[in-house]
């Protein structure tokens, strides 16, 4: 039985909170805020096909009434097509709506590399990485529009002082910052 007021979060290290504790990562705060379940499935590292593929185990298995999707960025790193990750959230998304279960797409926060920054993806050079993320965020949302989809917008309000040093993931008041986001929207999906 579906269970109405539980959400499962399924992403990458965004979701995962890369560097924080788990009592500051925003999937935990907006469970305090929302005081409702919400279940942490994000691993590291890990790309929308993976995702996809152990979506049946990390989310289904839950029985939430809601998923939110966030993921895009690893894909990104190694310089995957933008059509190859959306179709994998849309196919989550299919997945999700078969077991009465709303998704949710996150949209992938900026990455704020540095001028001087050497480090580079074994795929794509670092200095495109922030120009390549920022124009994947636009086609997410276009893409939700179009299938009528909801979104929570992780890119509202955040500023390089939200960041850890690598610019990539957010710090605690970057996950503060986004359980904002995420609050604001459950409320009104909730609603």
């Amino acid at each position: 039985m579906i269970n109405r007021k539980k959400i499962v979060c399924i992403g990458d290290s965004l979701t995962e909170g890369y560097g924080i504790h788990p009592s500051h990562r925003w999937s935990t705060l907006l469970s305090s805020n929302l005081n409702i379940e919400v279940i942490n499935s994000g691993i590291s590292g890990d790309t929308t096909a993976g995702m996809l593929a152990r979506f049946h185990e990390m989310v289904i298995k839950h029985k939430p009434k809601y998923t939110i999707i966030t993921g895009g960025t690893n894909d990104i790193w190694l310089n995957l097509p933008d059509n190859s990750i959306i179709g994998n959230i849309l196919a989550m998304t299919r997945h999700a709506k078969h077991y009465d279960i709303t998704p949710i797409i996150g949209i992938p926060t900026p990455f704020f590399n540095s001028e001087d920054s050497t480090d580079e993806s074994l795929f794509i050079e670092t200095l495109s990485i922030s120009k390549r993320i920022h124009s994947f965020q636009n086609i997410v949302k276009q893409f939700a529009q179009d299938d009528h989809q909801h979104i929570i917008d992780f890119t509202l309000h955040m500023n390089p002082t939200l960041f850890l040093k690598d610019g990539l993931h957010p710090n605690e008041k970057g996950h503060k910052q986004m359980s904002t986001q995420a609050t604001l929207r459950m409320k009104a999906i909730l609603m």
